[in-house]
């Protein structure tokens, strides 16, 4: 275990850069086996993410929610690393566009025929957009 009995040291990164660097007391994310939640002293852990929704939740009760694609988790002496293709603030989710997305992917995935790389591109956009509008409702 780690031996230092402070907060949470948690980074939540995509390939454009940094969506969230600071301090929490709890974290839930959705890990490839289940929700894994992680205090502060938790044994060291390396797992991989699915689609979902992850949270950060602060010293002062705040959560910071995010809509996660998959991607990798570690922990250890207490420095969480969440590392995805992409992440959404819940703040910033706009389920118009989101549902436009959806709708987009769905005829792409119809028109798409034996083109596989269009299918797999509206594949991962239908995903990615039922997961902002399953975030969303999750978190109202």
């Amino acid at each position: 275990m780690a031996s230092d009995d402070g907060p949470l040291d948690v980074r939540v990164l995509t390939p454009v850069g940094p969506l969230f660097e600071g301090s929490a007391t709890m974290v839930f994310a959705p890990s490839s086996a289940g929700e894994v939640g992680l205090l502060p002293r938790h044994e060291p852990l390396v797992c991989t993410l699915r689609y979902g929704r992850t949270r950060v939740r602060g010293s002062e009760g705040t959560e910071e929610v995010f809509a996660t694609t998959e991607g990798f988790l570690t922990i250890d002496q207490n420095h969480v690393l969440i590392l995805v293709a992409q992440a959404v603030r819940l703040s910033d989710i706009d389920a118009g566009r989101a549902r436009a997305d959806l709708q987009a992917a769905e005829d792409a995935l119809e028109t798409a025929g034996d083109n596989e790389a269009v299918r797999t591109r509206a594949e991962a956009e239908k995903h990615r957009a039922e997961n902002l509008l399953k975030v969303l409702e999750s978190s109202s």
